[in-house]
């Protein structure tokens, strides 16, 4: 005897994993490439500074897509679009740039980074409110 209607069926709000993997891998990836033919190869100089910071937004991208997705799995009730999770890994890829370019003038403090963070969880937090707000004509239902 099977008992079926135990059987949770479990509905995933975000798209599939397999393109947010590939994206995730050449981001970070190229990012990784990157990072270590600048920092082993190149002299500190104005133009390899900024590749610097390049390479690093791209390659904290690449390592938080991943991370992302698999928050938004666990928490998400309602569908989640590859474009918001691509907003939010290039969101942490700016704290990380801000964050590093902090510490090279030496400025950073504990403070700081908390309120950066705060800063970007809010403002993701007004981004995802703009957007339930906006209106959809293809989601209304016929009267």
């Amino acid at each position: 005897m099977r008992y079926n209607h135990f059987k949770m069926k479990y509905r995933s709000f975000v798209p599939a994993f397999g393109k947010i993997f590939l994206t995730s891998l050449i981001l970070g990836l190229t990012g990784a490439i990157g990072l270590v033919s600048i920092i082993f190869f190149s002299e500190p100089t104005l133009g390899p500074r900024w590749l610097f910071f390049f390479f690093l937004t791209l390659g904290a991208a690449g390592l938080a897509l991943p991370i992302i997705y698999v928050v938004q799995r666990r928490v998400a009730k309602q569908f989640v679009p590859v474009s918001v999770l691509l907003r939010e890994a290039i969101l942490f890829s700016i704290f990380i740039d801000l964050v590093t370019w902090l510490q090279l003038g030496r400025i950073l403090t504990n403070l700081m980074i908390l309120i950066l963070a705060g800063g970007f969880i809010l403002l993701e937090f007004f981004l995802r409110m703009a957007e339930k707000a906006t209106f959809q004509p293809e989601s209304m239902e016929d009267e």
